[in-house]
């Protein structure tokens, strides 16, 4: 859609003198009406005529032949001129565009010779993940894909929550309630005992609370052996959190933890007292930054650092190994205080990467009606949604096509695409309920939806190739001219045409939504499609290949959309 755009724009700039912007123009409500209008609003204030009038005059003198190979005709409609796409055209544009680079299709050279950092998933080790951790594990992970596909050298950090108070509990609890040895056997569910357990127990006995802290200012201060059953934690938990990636298909290039800064503290805390000052506030270091109006905690009462100092030692790391242009902390939005004194921090040290920090907020997933809670055990593991996402999709094959060959490794595959495009469907700002049901429908806005049309396509294209052998071979190319022009061959033309505008906007506006809304837009018109266009009772032979070829496309575009959200696409369902 992008380079229709381009050329509608150049026409009407050789026309009136007027450039317009990239955003200037809208999708038509209707096929019939056209692929795209223009509104000539801002026209109308430049030359001094009335939109409708604009759109009449432009519609008038706009060339029936030239460069223009992507646009077939125009008309006006009110003050809107409405452009209908020559498919043909479009087709074999979004072929040469294909067979370029499939990787890339969608994309763009915006961030070639730059490197991006997106810190994503970052659970809080000693703990398994939940299902609270999908959220930013998976808009992440499709994030770090989008900005490949834009030409950028994309940097995926797991940045581990692997230091703080909490861990001066699990070093404690363990002491307590526990021994290493069950804990090696059992893994991260014994640790979570043991924290739960705690928690409890500190209710009844806060001297717990400053036991715990304690325990964590020895590890802050290199005790061996406080050091060492840390590292036994750490571990555990990064083995199993691998385990946990594999299956969901994510990958990391760096583990990185905020331990890794715990020693490098007074050099940051040295330069914001030099530049911007501290001062003590009952018994904590504090600083105070402009356009703020509560202070920064830097330090707490008992010496025990805090994340801004980790992670502002932790940009400046990322800074000297990947000198970035730009770094995406994607957290959710409760942080978000926490990242406006990061960069606010940044800017007022007049550090040379300020400005290319950015929080990427997201929204609660909520089960029911709640917010899950580690410490509370308050919690969905991810592994058992996983596993119960599979089972009820398992139980769907089941009933529908019961011979299915690979029916388990299916039911994994929509299982878990269910579970992800739940969440990635939605514009990442927004609060998900999350709902077995409606995430497991074969209908609806949903990834078995999606994953059904691609294997849909797959089935077709064999039962269309065995009939294609039936036929003689002719020539046949008003017949092919005439299909590209139906309905339902325009308006799935135009779906896959609009991947590319929706790639972009996926990057600037740093949402997957618009990646998952457009290949639901693609999976309903293929579904049109399939139902409107009778291959078995076709009789022409170029007509059936040219519809062929366009099953083939799609198939190939909506599983190189599922795999920028990392939802895999079964070839049978």
């Amino acid at each position: 859609m992008r380079a229709l755009i381009q050329e509608i724009h150049a026409q009407i700039k050789i026309l009136t003198g007027i450039e317009l912007s990239a955003q200037d123009w809208a999708p038509t409500p209707n096929k019939e009406l056209g692929d795209v209008a223009v509104p000539c609003f801002k026209l109308s204030k430049a030359l001094g005529k009335a939109p409708p009038v604009i759109a009449q005059e432009l519609a008038k003198s706009w060339p029936t032949s030239g460069p223009h190979s992507l646009i077939a005709r125009v008309v006006a409609t009110g003050p809107y001129l409405n452009v209908f796409a020559d498919p043909e055209a479009v087709f074999a544009w979004l072929r040469t565009m294909w067979q370029k680079d499939p990787t890339r299709f969608g994309g763009s050279d915006l961030g070639t010779g730059k490197t991006l950092i997106v810190e994503f998933s970052s659970p809080n080790i000693a703990k398994e993940m939940a299902l609270h951790h999908l959220r930013s594990t998976g808009i992440g992970h499709a994030l770090s894909n989008i900005s490949a596909l834009h030409g950028f050298s994309t940097v995926r950090i797991n940045y581990l929550g692997d230091w703080g108070t909490s861990h001066g509990k699990n070093i404690l609890g363990l002491k307590l309630y526990g021994n290493e040895a069950e804990l090696v056997e059992k893994g991260l569910p014994y640790l979570l005992d043991i924290y739960v357990r705690f928690n409890r127990a500190e209710k009844e006995d806060p001297s717990l609370s400053d036991q715990a802290k304690a325990a964590f200012a020895k590890l802050e201060e290199g005790d061996p052996e406080s050091l060492r059953v840390w590292k036994l934690f750490r571990d555990i938990s990064i083995r199993e959190y691998k385990k946990l990636y594999h299956r969901l298909g994510v990958h990391f290039d760096v583990f990185d933890g905020e331990s890794m800064y715990f020693d490098k503290l007074d050099p940051v805390e040295k330069e914001i007292n030099e530049k911007i000052g501290t001062r003590v506030s009952d018994g904590a270091l504090v600083y105070d930054l402009p356009g703020h109006s509560v202070p920064v905690l830097l330090r707490k009462d008992d010496g025990a650092s805090l994340y801004i100092s980790r992670d502002l030692a932790a940009i400046q790391d990322r800074w000297n190994r990947y000198a970035f242009e730009q770094t995406w902390y994607v957290v959710d939005v409760r942080q978000a205080l926490h990242f406006k004194q990061l960069t606010d921090t940044v800017k007022a040290l007049e550090k040379p990467y300020a400005g290319r920090a950015e929080h990427v907020p997201f929204g609660m997933l909520l089960f029911g009606t709640k917010v899950m809670k580690t410490r509370d055990g308050n919690i969905l593991f991810l592994t058992d949604v996983l596993d119960e996402a599979k089972r009820r999709a398992a139980e769907i094959i089941r009933e529908k096509n019961p011979a299915l060959a690979n029916a388990d490794e299916v039911a994994e595959m929509v299982g878990k695409g269910a579970v992800m495009f739940a969440d990635l469907s939605q514009h990442r700002t927004h609060d998900v309920k999350f709902d077995w049901e409606k995430a497991l429908s074969f209908e609806g806005d949903t990834s078995p939806f999606v994953q059904y049309a691609h294997a849909r396509c797959g089935s077709l294209i064999r039962k269309g190739e065995e009939h294609l052998r039936t036929l003689p071979p002719s020539e046949d190319p008003a017949g092919v001219s005439a299909l590209m022009q139906e309905l339902p061959v325009r308006m799935l033309l135009s779906e896959i045409f609009s991947f590319y505008t929706s790639a972009e906007r996926a990057l600037a506006d740093r949402d997957p939504s618009q990646i998952a809304t457009t290949c639901l837009n693609i999976a309903k018109g293929m579904n049109h499609f399939y139902h409107k266009v009778r291959f078995l009772d076709e009789s022409s032979a170029p007509r059936l290949r040219a519809l062929l070829d366009l099953t083939s496309f799609t198939r190939d575009v909506l599983k190189h959309g599922l795999g920028l959200l990392g939802i895999p696409a079964p070839k049978e369902m």
